[in-house]
């Protein structure tokens, strides 16, 4: 099937089924006033040197002014910032007088209590049919630890691990994992008197391998696997 007979609907609710993060893109404009846009189409490309993506909608107001900016900065945002995400989405005038910032090394606008920032210089700016890409080179950035505000088929969402597990589980620490499992339409404890669920301790790595891997040095064949429940 030919790209321009596809239902532009249903090909946006596909490209939702990706969960994303979400970002709120600023800059300034010629007179030194902040400007800001929220994406969610934004990846990490390179390490050495440091490079990142985010995608700008043609039709953005701020489309212009971002774009020729020679600085500009991505501000993850964290879970409780929904509305900051939904205010930058929406044409409203003074829409920074709605959120905490300041302005970050090179002066562009960097927002508080994201889940982290990326101040950037201009690499590149790419035609992409209706969106450009605009690939940063990260000149500062910062990461709060708290988690970030997630996107998909069309609404958000946050995640499910805590903060500080996740930041446990990154720095080697352990985190503590217990499996609820289900036979017969009951409950399956183990042992005799006490009846614990199965758990373990895990440092870093993939938690649910890791208790899965544990289920079977006890025994148990297991189905039907749902989630973790962090404990």
């Amino acid at each position: 099937m030919k790209a321009d007979v596809f239902n532009p609907r249903a090909l946006r609710e596909a490209f939702g089924a990706f969960p994303t993060a979400v970002t709120v893109i600023t800059a300034n404009d010629p007179a030194d006033r902040p400007v800001g846009s929220t994406a969610n189409s934004f990846a990490s490309v390179s390490l050495d040197p440091p490079l990142l993506l985010v995608c700008l909608a043609k039709t953005s107001r701020d489309y212009p002014t971002v774009t020729k900016a020679e600085h500009f900065a991505i501000n993850i945002l964290s879970e409780a910032q929904k509305n900051v995400s939904i205010k930058f989405a929406r044409p409203a005038e003074d829409r920074f007088a709605a959120v905490d910032w300041a302005r970050g090394p090179n002066g562009c606008p960097i927002f508080a209590q994201v889940a982290a920032w990326f101040e950037c210089s201009m690499h590149d700016v790419i035609e992409a049919g209706d969106h450009v890409m605009m690939v940063g080179r990260v000149t500062a950035f910062e990461s709060s630890g708290l988690n970030g505000l997630g996107y998909a088929r069309g609404g958000y969402f946050t995640p499910r691990v805590p903060a500080k597990a996740v930041s446990s589980a990154a720095g080697g620490g352990e985190i503590c994992a217990a499996a609820v499992l289900e036979r017969h339409g009951s409950l399956f404890p183990l042992g005799d008197e006490n009846l614990p669920f199965p758990s373990c301790s895990a440092a870093g790595g993939d938690l649910a391998n890791t208790l899965a891997s544990h289920l079977e040095q006890l025994g148990l064949s297991v189905h039907d696997w749902f989630s973790l429940l962090d404990l």
